[in-house]
């Protein structure tokens, strides 16, 4: 109950600031669609965190951890659980996976932005991380077993 109004509190305070438009970041525009206009109530500081970043965050990451302690979504939500179990696992090899995509596909198509690899849309990048995500389940997945398993490999707890 605690985690429902900690969450539900922080984002009705990021709310609150950004539509005062006063605070803080960069004040957000009415741009020509919604979903710009959306794009530019989310875009706050992450480096250095700013408040209404903070706010936002951690607002949705306390409703998860709410959302995730009722027994019928945890048990279909087990999978970010073993994914949690070996999160620096699973960040090292995504970013060894995703070096070998991008020299594959620069040998490929060659650079396509500049100097660089890159796609044109914001939703092939987001398919691109839904089709990455799925990919690294089952290698996180083992590894977090092994590593569950094989308390005696002391650098195992590391990953």
């Amino acid at each position: 109950r605690r985690l429902l109004w900690a969450g539900a509190g922080a984002l009705l305070g990021f709310a609150l600031l950004r539509a005062a438009n006063v605070y803080g970041d960069a004040p957000w525009q009415a741009l020509g669609t919604a979903g710009q206009t959306l794009m530019s109530v989310l875009n706050v500081t992450k480096y250095p965190p700013s408040l209404l970043f903070l706010l936002l965050t951690l607002g949705i990451g306390l409703l998860l951890l709410r959302l995730y302690e009722l027994p019928a979504v945890a048990r279909r939500l087990h999978p970010l659980a073993e994914v949690g179990a070996a999160p620096m696992f699973f960040y090292l090899l995504h970013l060894y996976v995703l070096k070998l995509l991008y020299v594959l596909a620069e040998a490929v198509w060659g650079t396509t932005h500049g100097g660089y690899v890159g796609v044109d849309h914001v939703a092939t990048l987001w398919a691109i991380t839904a089709v990455l995500a799925l990919a690294l389940y089952r290698p996180t997945r083992a590894f977090a077993r092994l590593k569950a398993r094989r308390r005696d490999i002391a650098w195992l707890r590391y990953l």
